[in-house]
């Protein structure tokens, strides 16, 4: 069976476009449209018991963020079937580097023609979890922290606003307007797998299998292709007034000859936050940090998902 999830709320007129398309794209699909996370567990009960070939997931980062969160919860994890993440959603970092960004009704109809015929293009994928002390876990894709993550919830908010928020937002940070406080650093002690973390600060952060961040910055430099085992990282040592004038360069992955900038490949990274409140953002939602709480960010498993886009080989450097 195939099983169709629209999240009408993360994008109306593509999710409108999308139910016409999949509801006639096959007798065998069974489609879902809500945009009540709650409804979420039904659905993962629906699945796991009805031995689901192909989740076809249209929705934002976060409608994703919250499937694979819900059957995290069910303890079945490792149960989740392989998924067809679509562009719905605001920002839809996941969709656009596994199948892109353009005509998500195109793009099913697609995609879907292939996979009845048999075409199999699935890539076992490492999630993340996120656990913030004294908050539920959430397992997600994409996690920023540090100035990043700020970056990442002004950008949230201009998308609100359309283009010119977004403009507004980037022109800001062009032209080193924002505040240096939103560059403040994290403060370690910090405990990585494998090995420790040699640098003392980290002031900007990205972590995820992906190549990747937000449509338009690619973090990791010469990295094109899907993490195999643990997530990327891209990591930076600057104070608050240097990552406030090297923060484009150190999101378009320009800075990997820096010796302040840290990139590898991952499976475990955790510190204890600092004396100030601090911000995460996992796939697009929000977790604020309470002074001294304890973050770790780990692979909770891996996902099949379905890649349309070539993805070549990574490069060594990450």
């Amino acid at each position: 069976m195939l099983v169709g999830l629209i999240n009408p709320a993360a994008g109306r007129d593509a999710a409108v476009d999308l139910a016409h398309v999949l509801a006639s794209a096959s007798p065998r699909l069974r489609l879902f449209l809500s945009d009540r996370p709650e409804d979420t567990t039904a659905l993962v009960e629906t699945l796991r018991a009805a031995g689901t070939e192909l989740l076809v997931l249209a929705g934002g980062d976060g409608t994703l963020q919250n499937l694979l969160t819900r059957f995290d919860e069910a303890g079945a994890l490792d149960l989740v079937p392989p998924i067809l993440v679509l562009p719905v959603g605001r920002v839809n970092t996941v969709a656009s580097a596994l199948v892109g960004s353009r005509r998500p009704a195109q793009l099913a109809q697609r995609i879907l023609h292939a996979w009845t015929r048999g075409v199999r293009r699935l890539q076992r994928m490492p999630v993340l979890r996120l656990a913030v002390e004294g908050q539920p876990d959430r397992v997600g894709v994409t996690c920023s922290l540090g100035a990043t993550a700020r970056l990442h919830a002004d950008y949230r908010q201009g998308l609100t606003q359309g283009g010119a928020g977004i403009a507004e937002t980037m022109s800001r940070l062009a032209l080193l307007r924002l505040p240096a406080a939103r560059f403040a650093p994290i403060v370690g002690p910090f405990d990585l797998q494998p090995g420790p973390m040699k640098i003392p600060v980290v002031t900007a952060g990205v972590l995820s299998p992906l190549p990747g961040f937000f449509g338009f910055v690619r973090p990791f430099p010469g990295v094109r292709s899907i993490a195999a085992t643990g997530f990327h990282t891209a990591l930076s040592a600057f104070g608050p007034l240097a990552s406030q004038t090297a923060m484009l360069g150190i999101l378009r992955g320009y800075l990997q000859d820096s010796p302040h900038m840290q990139y590898g490949e991952h499976t475990y990274f955790s510190w204890r936050n600092g004396d100030a409140p601090d911000l995460m953002v996992l796939d697009g939602e929000e977790m604020n940090v309470a002074p001294g709480a304890k973050v770790t960010v780990s692979v909770a498993a891996h996902v099949r998902m379905l890649v349309w886009r070539d993805m070549p080989a990574a490069s060594t450097s990450a």
